[in-house]
């Protein structure tokens, strides 16, 4: 396939950034090609072309998405860092991806279609919880091979901290019931995971 002039990619990433901010907004059903159309100009053989259609753009869309919001969680290198420490870093990068307005918007637009979009759906869980669980599983194997840490299901721990870090406030956040959390509430909320793990995990 021949790659796209810097006039077609630049028209591509025109749509992709209007049909964001529509399926965000509006959700899957609330967007047609139609509507698109009429913010962006062109016709629907220029959509067909560059994404195959809606389900197409839909894939685009969360791809470029998760790639743009959770790369603060590739960037992290935890490794030779103390307990304490490494769990104060990934906390604060987690909570800030997780909880912030486009994230929370993703997540639900996420949701109501996974069962329709389940590529989608794997992508999106891959990208955001799958790459904090794998960053974290893997300091905490470094950590036990070094001795911070007593032997256990690195796999396991990972996920029991970072879901402790998500489930009250993530939650509300994702049924509107609360607005975007204050840093002092993250913080409380991280440090009191962080001592509980701290002790539960360090050698006698």
């Amino acid at each position: 396939m021949e790659s796209p002039t810097p006039r077609q990619a630049a028209k591509r990433q025109s749509i992709l950034k209007v049909a964001t901010d529509m399926f965000l907004r509006d959700g899957y059903s609330g967007v047609s090609v139609d509507g698109l159309i009429v913010k962006t100009g062109g016709s629907k053989s220029t959509i067909y072309s560059y994404f195959g259609g809606k389900e197409g753009l839909f894939s685009a869309i969360i791809e470029q998405l998760c790639a743009e919001h959770v790369s603060p969680l590739f960037d992290m290198d935890l490794k030779h860092k103390p307990l304490k420490e490494a769990l104060s870093t990934l906390s604060k990068v987690f909570l800030d991806v997780l909880l912030a307005p486009r994230t929370i918007a993703l997540h639900r637009l996420i949701v109501a279609e996974a069962l329709r979009a389940p590529d989608a759906a794997r992508s999106f869980f891959d990208a955001a919880p799958g790459a904090a669980y794998g960053c974290l599983a893997e300091y905490f194997t470094w950590a036990e091979e070094t001795g911070l840490i007593i032997p256990g299901d690195a796999n396991t721990r990972a996920k029991i901290f970072l879901d402790a870090l998500t489930g009250d406030l993530q939650l509300r956040c994702l049924l509107g019931l609360a607005k975007r959390p204050s840093k002092a509430e993250k913080e409380h909320l991280a440090a009191e995971t962080i001592a509980i793990f701290i002790n539960g995990l360090s050698p006698a």
